[in-house]
């Protein structure tokens, strides 16, 4: 069955008769303006931008940034500071959009716990190469992240260091307990690493909500047109 598709106005067919030249036309009222855009539309436009090179493209543009800004700070640390960085997990280090087109962008919570365990997700290769250039540097690194402790904590630290990212100091999940906003719990949990003695000189992720609340000289914003966490 064919699909007309109109952004705006009235839409007019107009069809030959064969009847003297005479044409008959039918008007058809058009979309309201107030209509959001289609889904199956949404979804084909994220898998373009993902396959076509410009979603890594957009990737490596902010790694470079990171990259440069954590380079200038590791020349000139105060005396005895010591430098950390805090990554997310989930679209910032490693990519569940395997697990997502399978499901054709949808989601359940039992789904999610497999693809988890199953500890799959590849690497996010320009921020894994920000990762490793911060140890380098001698970066203290931190993963702050959404996923469940303890359920999911095997299945993570499982997956990083099947990625060549395991060189870390501490993975930092989110316990069945803790119902406070991603926002005000992932500052909480910068601000436990600062009293730890670090300074943390960077903090990237995908979300608004993983950068929010201070804690941190710099924040770094990584594209995500897959999903929001507020």
């Amino acid at each position: 069955m064919g699909v007309w598709r109109k952004s705006a106005g009235t839409l007019l067919l107009s069809a030959a008769l064969g009847l003297s030249g005479c044409q008959s036309v039918m008007s058809m009222s058009g979309l309201s303006s107030t209509e959001p855009t289609n889904l199956s539309t949404a979804k084909a436009a994220v898998t373009r931008y993902y396959e076509s090179g410009q979603y890594r493209r957009d990737l490596e543009k902010v790694a470079a940034e990171v990259s440069a800004w954590l380079e200038k700070r590791a020349k000139k640390p105060a005396k005895g500071e010591r430098l950390a960085v805090v990554f997310d997990v989930d679209e910032t280090v490693l990519s569940n959009f395997p697990h997502m087109q399978s499901l054709d962008f949808g989601y359940t919570l039992d789904d999610w716990h497999g693809w988890v365990q199953k500890a799959e997700a590849p690497a996010i290769e320009p921020m894994r190469d920000v990762m490793m250039r911060a140890r380098e540097l001698d970066y203290t690194v931190f993963f702050v992240t959404g996923r469940a402790e303890p359920a999911e904590h095997a299945g993570t630290a499982a997956n990083l260091f099947q990625e060549a990212m395991g060189d870390y100091e501490r993975l930092m999940m989110k316990s069945v307990d803790d119902k406070r906003p991603t926002a005000r719990r992932k500052a909480a949990q910068r601000a436990e690493i600062e009293e730890a003695g670090y300074t943390i000189v960077a903090t990237i992720g995908d979300q608004w909500s993983d950068l929010e609340g201070g804690h941190a000289e710099k924040a770094f914003k990584v594209p995500n047109p897959f999903y929001e966490i507020p």
